[in-house]
Order: structure tokens, then sequence, then C-alpha cells
């Protein structure tokens, strides 16, 4: 093989798949041992029309809920449901410090409809009790985290549904694609 600066002789496999967890380093770990046939199971590795979906749905549902180390709480969940433990842990990445504060917002703003929280989250009266600034601050996230934990759920499963719709779709399409083309190319 040439060198992987140079670009000449034959082609090495990208970064991805030269990092990539195989069979033999699940095998190697001494850890991972005791837990070696259930990863070893195709659909962790492979892409397929089940294990697809499955992994988006747990990606975008994990991402939601936990902000914070999502990806390897999704590759981990990803095992016993036998989904695509990389295309889970990448999902996540929907929810990154961009989108963090409309979701939270868009969350806040679910969670009080579905309360019925029709008023304003600060009673003026109980505000100016808690006295400065930050008693103001605490009192609000006392007041709000409800429907903002409600809101959140409410946005992760409908998160975690409408992925599992789109990927299982977008499958489908694909492979529908590549049959309508192999049939085309097929001589008669």
């Amino acid at each position: 093989m040439a060198d992987a600066g140079t670009g000449e002789g034959t082609k090495k496999p990208g970064w991805l798949k030269r990092h990539l967890p195989t069979r033999e380093t699940v095998d190697s770990y001494r850890l991972l041992r005791p837990f070696a046939r259930r990863l070893r199971h195709p659909s962790l590795w492979h892409m397929n029309h089940r294990s697809v979906p499955r992994a988006v749905s747990l990606g975008l549902g994990v991402g939601v809920i936990m902000p914070f180390m999502h990806i390897p709480l999704a590759a981990v969940l990803a095992i016993p449901v036998r989904a695509n433990v990389m295309i889970a842990a990448a999902s996540t990445l929907v929810v990154n410090p961009l989108t963090i504060p409309p979701m939270y917002y868009a969350a806040y703003r679910i969670g009080r409809w579905e309360l019925r929280h029709d008023a304003g989250v600060i009673d003026p009266q109980a505000a100016a009790q808690a006295g400065g600034e930050l008693g103001k601050l605490l009192f609000w996230a006392h007041h709000a985290s409800g429907p903002i934990a409600l809101g959140i759920l409410t946005l992760s499963a409908s998160a975690a549904a409408l992925g599992y719709l789109v990927a299982a779709i977008g499958w489908r399409m694909r492979v529908r694609a590549r049959w309508r083309r192999r049939h085309r190319l097929r001589p008669a």
C-alpha cells in the first residue's frame, strides 16, 4: 500500500472505517468479553432496513432528553434494541449548543400549553418577595421546570417517532430507486 499522504497506490479506507470497532476488537478487550456475543450482532454495525430507523429514533430521542453525554448513552442503548451504533450516536448531534436554546424555549411553550398554564410563569407579588435578581431567577426556574420537563418529553417522543418514519421511508425510497436503476440497466 502507498503512503496515505501521497494519495498514490491502492485506496485506503476512510478515517471512519479505520476507527470503527471490528469483531476482533471486541474480543481483544477484556472488559468487553462478557458482552462479546451481544456486541457481535450484525445490526449493531451494518446498515439495514431495521437498524437504521431504530438508530435514528433512538439518537433523536436520547439527544433531546439529555443534551450532554448523549452520544455514549445512545451508543449503549443501541445494543439492546439492535440499532446501528454509529447512526444512533451521530443522530444525537442534532442537539448542539445552537439548537438547545430554541429547543428549550419550544419545550417550555409546549409544556405550558399541555399543562394549560395560560398565565405567565411569574406571579408579580411572589416574585417581588423573592428579593434580588438571583432570587427572581431561581423563582422563575422553579415554576418553569414543570412545563419544560413535560415539553422536553413531548419533543423527545415526537422527534423519535418522526425520525423513525423519515428514516424508514427514506430507506424504502433508496431501495426502490436502486431496484429501478438495476432493472433499467438490465439487458432485455
